[in-house]
């Protein structure tokens, strides 16, 4: 009868004994992993805050066209007529955004500071206010309605050169170019927002476009329209420039 013997029994030459495992790093694969680490930590360093910019600006066009959604409420209530930017029948009336804001969500009531208190801590606050431009500057409330974006100058009262616009009429203002754009800041207080229509928010006047404060984009060379049909487009600062005359002669945009 044959009997199968043990192997590698202890203490029997040539036993297998368990692998010898390896502890730790080696200095070099601890430089490697350090300058991985570096390098990874350099580039999101600068890509955070593109990646910051990228997020706010997506906010921004969010709310360009929830503006374009009021606006459309409000024209509807008004048998197609759209808002002008500021309305001179008496001092401290609402502007265009205040009012669509209000025929949407109903009206601000109080006094004036309970009006502004609505407004900073209602969606009020985020909505019309660029999303970009208060984290760069903060924002100041006022009960006629500031905010970041601003009105086509053809909507301004007709005493100013501006006239009614309807839905149906044969304007072409905002559909060659926009009628909302996300504004250039008031140059002497950056919390006071945009003016209420393009021809107040130029500043210093001699070069409106070319000054924009509002810097989209990556290079930070874009600006943001919004259309009559509801979409938002970026706009370079040259485009806006070599737009700005059609704006003051609507017969060339014909």
């Amino acid at each position: 009868m044959n009997t199968i013997m043990p192997q590698n029994l202890p203490g029997k030459p040539g036993r297998a004994g368990p692998p010898r495992g390896r502890h730790g790093f080696t200095l070099v694969e601890l430089l490697i992993v350090i300058s991985i680490v570096a390098v990874l930590a350099a580039l999101s360093f600068m890509l955070a805050p593109r990646m910051r910019r990228a997020a706010l600006t997506a906010t921004s066009i969010g709310n360009m066209r929830q503006i374009h959604v009021m606006m459309m409420q409000y024209t509807g209530e008004h048998n197609g007529q759209y808002p002008m930017s500021v309305y001179q029948d008496e001092a401290g009336s609402p502007c265009w955004r205040r009012k669509i804001w209000e025929s949407m969500y109903g009206a601000f009531e109080g006094s004036p500071p309970q009006v502004m208190s609505s407004m900073q801590s209602s969606a009020y606050s985020r909505v019309m206010w660029c999303p970009l431009m208060v984290s760069l500057y903060g924002q100041d409330q006022n009960p006629e309605g500031r905010g970041s974006y601003t009105l086509n100058r053809f909507f301004m009262p007709p005493a100013w050169g501006g006239g009614i616009r309807r839905l149906e009429g044969p304007e072409v203002v905002g559909r060659r170019e926009p009628y909302i754009v996300a504004g250039t800041l008031y140059k002497d207080d950056k919390r006071f927002g945009t003016f209420y229509h393009l021809d107040s928010s130029r500043f210093p006047y001699d070069t409106y476009w070319s000054n924009m404060n509002y810097a989209y984009g990556a290079s930070g060379g874009q600006a943001l329209g919004l259309f009559i049909d509801g979409h938002v487009d970026s706009i370079a600062k040259q485009a806006g420039m070599a737009l700005d005359p059609l704006l003051k002669d609507p017969a060339k945009l014909e």
